[in-house]
Order: structure tokens, then sequence, then C-alpha cells
């Protein structure tokens, strides 16, 4: 089951906009994704010299990887008209992936 990492910036002058479109998209977009993800970080935000930042992270169920990202692209959609709103998204594997990948296993 990987992790998803997703991290979205904006400017500062930005950060009512897309706060009241994060309002109106969430319930959406969660209860979409619950079928496919426990959310382990919803959405960590700070301020930057660079503008608003927040990360969120997901552990995805078995074999749900492609479904939770057309989930979570969709929900980007909402913000594509934002000038300077960017995003992008990690894949991770857990240790247990990773380790199963050299053909070991996680200690009990």
């Amino acid at each position: 089951m990987p992790y998803v990492f997703d991290y979205v910036i904006f400017p500062l002058n930005k950060g009512e906009e897309v706060a009241k479109k994060w309002v109106e998209a969430i319930k959406d977009f969660r209860s979409e994704a619950r079928a496919l993800a426990k959310e382990v970080v919803p959405n960590a935000v700070k301020v930057t010299m660079e503008g608003i930042e927040s990360i969120g992270v997901h552990d995805v169920k078995e074999g749900k990887l492609d479904e939770f990202l057309t989930v979570l692209g969709k929900s980007m959609m909402v913000y594509h008209d934002i000038e300077g709103f960017k995003y992008r998204w990690e894949v991770r594997a857990t240790v247990t992936e990773a380790l199963g990948l050299l053909g070991m296993k996680a200690p009990e």
C-alpha cells in the first residue's frame, strides 16, 4: 500500500480564494477518497517566503493507486484558474514494499 504525498503552493494574496474553493471541494474529495486511501496527514499548512504551502499524505489501499490518483487529479481541477497555484504528487513505497523489491521481509 503506497503513500501519496500531495504538495501545494500558492501566493499569499490568493489564500482566501484557495480557502473558499477548498471548503467547497473537500467534502466531495474526501467522500470519494475514503474508499481508496486513508488520510494520514490532512493538509498540514505553513507560510513561507514563497507563499502558502500545504502537504497531505494518503495511505493508498492495495490495487487502488490509479483510481486514487484520478480522484486526486479531479480535486485539483478546481484550482487551475488561480494564478500561481502549483501542485505535485509523489508516490512512495512503504518500507515493507521496498524490502519486498529486494526479496526481503520486514521484521515482525
